[in-house]
């Protein structure tokens, strides 16, 4: 089982952070999009697969969970976007990220200082099932969100 939360669950994650940011179809879809970005650092991953060498190169060179999982990463919707709805939709996306990463494993926050890892270790059999249950917690607001 992996350890981390799916694509899947970070999208939803991020365009529910990225609408509360900037109530908008586009602040859901800013929101969402970025909550892939930390995950570039993984080969395997989606945003992984789509930039290739690049993936590889961070992967190698720094390894999962470092500078695209740290405090730096958050710098990148203000340069982007400046102090706008879609920098705010986008911080937050990525924000929603590192927080539910946190949620089945460690990420090194505060890279690239070595203060260690920040996180909640899980044993192998609890990532898919928290994944699992944050997913399905995650519709299920949508679904109520929509009917109020």
């Amino acid at each position: 089982m992996k350890k981390e939360m799916t694509w899947k669950t970070h999208m939803l994650l991020g365009a529910i952070a990225g609408y509360w940011a900037y109530p908008s179809w586009k602040g859901s879809v800013i929101g969402a999009t970025m909550a892939l970005v930390p995950d570039i650092d993984q080969a395997r991953s989606k945003l992984g697969h789509f930039l290739g060498p690049v993936s590889k190169m961070l992967q190698k060179g720094l390894g999962h969970r470092t500078l695209t999982h740290s405090w730096v990463i958050l710098l990148l919707p203000a340069v982007l976007w400046g102090d706008s709805p879609e920098g705010w939709a986008a911080l937050w996306g990525l924000l929603s990220h590192l927080i539910s990463d946190m949620l089945v494993g460690r990420i090194q926050l505060f890279w690239p200082l070595r203060m260690g890892w920040v996180g909640v270790r899980l044993s192998r059999a609890l990532y898919g099932t928290v994944d699992r249950l944050v997913f399905y917690a995650a519709i299920v607001y949508i679904i109520y969100m929509g009917y109020m």
